[in-house]
């Protein structure tokens, strides 16, 4: 059995090419992993973060000797491209569980009418509105309450044994279709959250509709946008303990089923 490597030869340039591409596919799947990739912190530390988790990684994978070191700089370059895709793929999946709560989010701005609030976020880089952000929060500390993040690195390991180092990475088409089913979870994970509150607001949105025919003279819209933003409000809080239960579930069965596509 491979030993892993001694003192005496860890920064042998052999030792060091294998780390450096533990330490690339690790840095793309916290690119876009779920918090990692939104936390306030300079590049700096992430960077000594993925150093420090591939440290820890690389014994590990250079026991098992299923990797295939290359034999050139052009072969090393293009290696590395293919370790970034590969962490990068992980992270992105393992995040539309994210996109989905953001989605809910968007829904719960337009049926309360506070679509106008959006601003561009500085840790995602796009547009966001304040329902959006609070359950992005929610769902990342049950992301990390849940130990989710465990799992998510227990995927990267073993993908290190499904698309060793130094082979080419081959999706054949049950990998693609699986793919393809945890794509289609944001939209699950987007209706699931946002159907209770979006059914009682579409049914406040009717009833405030019947009463603006029955008294046109009442000026209906600015009796609605408060209303809507009090009901809103209520049924958020109402149901934020149904929804933790169903994130906390949606969650452990996504990240379940992406351990399994890359293991």
């Amino acid at each position: 059995m491979a030993q892993a490597p001694n003192l005496l030869n860890l920064l042998s340039p052999y030792n060091i090419v294998i780390f450096m591409l533990v330490f690339t596919r690790l840095a793309g799947m916290l690119q876009t992993a779920p918090f990692f990739s939104s936390i306030q912190a300079p590049t700096m530390t992430k960077l000594w973060f993925a150093a420090i988790a591939a440290f820890i990684m690389y014994p590990l994978v250079f026991a098992s000797k299923t990797y295939i070191a290359p034999r050139g700089m052009a072969e090393f370059l293009i290696l590395i491209a293919f370790e970034f895709l590969i962490g990068y793929l992980i992270g992105f999946i393992a995040n539309l569980i994210i996109e989905g709560v953001r989605m809910a989010g968007n829904i719960f701005s337009i049926q309360m009418a506070l679509s106008m609030s959006e601003a561009l976020d500085p840790a995602t880089g796009i547009s966001s509105n304040e329902m959006s952000k609070v359950y992005i929060y929610l769902t990342t500390l049950i992301f990390l309450g849940t130990g989710a993040y465990q799992m998510l690195f227990m995927t990267l390991f073993g993908s290190f044994s499904s698309l060793p180092i130094g082979s080419f990475p081959f999706f054949d088409a049950q990998i693609i279709n699986s793919m393809l089913v945890l794509f289609a979870q944001i939209f699950k994970v987007a209706f699931g959250v946002a159907l209770p509150v979006f059914s009682v607001l579409l049914i406040s949105d009717i009833l405030l509709g019947m009463m603006s025919k029955m008294m046109p003279q009442m000026n209906i819209y600015m009796v609605a946008i408060p209303v809507k933003i009090y009901i809103g409000l209520f049924l958020i809080l109402a149901f934020l303990s149904a929804t933790n239960v169903y994130l906390q579930g949606v969650i452990k069965n996504y990240m379940q089923a992406l351990s399994l596509l890359f293991m």
